[in-house]
């Protein structure tokens, strides 16, 4: 398990080494567990002082990765999921999404149609499914590690069709 303990403070002078503490937010301590998603925070803080509307905020991430290579849970899912048939044969779809995932051990690609699946290396961001039946097929993709496999993209598995 990871634990985390943020704080944000905000100061109020001239130069850096100012004392004057203006104001100040904690985050209760946080962990993170295998298979949990929440993996940052949003912090802000306001000044506490009467007149004065200064502010600061914050956003970060957690990424640690463990002696097998693997993140803290289940990987990004894709995003922007496009299928299009080929026109010179149409018994070939190509699929192309986006990969924001950056601990994915392979991606699999679901024809909802047929409820079959392949297997794609990681880092990938095409795959052309050949060999299919005329007529409508709809496809998802999720991004897979040793923890567990992200949500399907599109969600609605009659979403992305062809």
């Amino acid at each position: 398990m990871v634990v985390v303990n943020p704080s944000l403070r905000l100061f109020e002078g001239s130069d850096c080494l100012s004392n004057d503490l203006d104001g100040s937010t904690r985050l209760i301590e946080q962990g993170f567990k295998p298979g949990e998603s929440l993996t940052g925070f949003r912090m802000s803080v306001k000044n506490g002082e009467v007149g004065s509307d200064d502010f600061a905020r914050v956003n970060f991430d957690l990424d640690h990765e463990g002696s097998k290579g693997i993140g803290i849970g289940r990987p990004a899912e894709p995003s922007n999921v496009v299928a299009t048939r080929d026109p010179a044969d149409p018994t070939r779809v190509n699929l192309q999404w986006s990969d924001p995932a950056t601990d994915e051990t392979h991606f699999e690609i679901f024809n909802s149609s047929l409820q079959q699946a392949k297997g794609v290396p990681k880092d990938s961001t095409s795959f052309v499914w050949t060999g299919l039946p005329l007529g409508k097929q709809c496809f998802q993709v999720r991004a897979v590690n040793a923890v567990g496999a992200s949500d399907f993209t599109p969600s609605n598995p009659r979403s992305e069709c062809v």
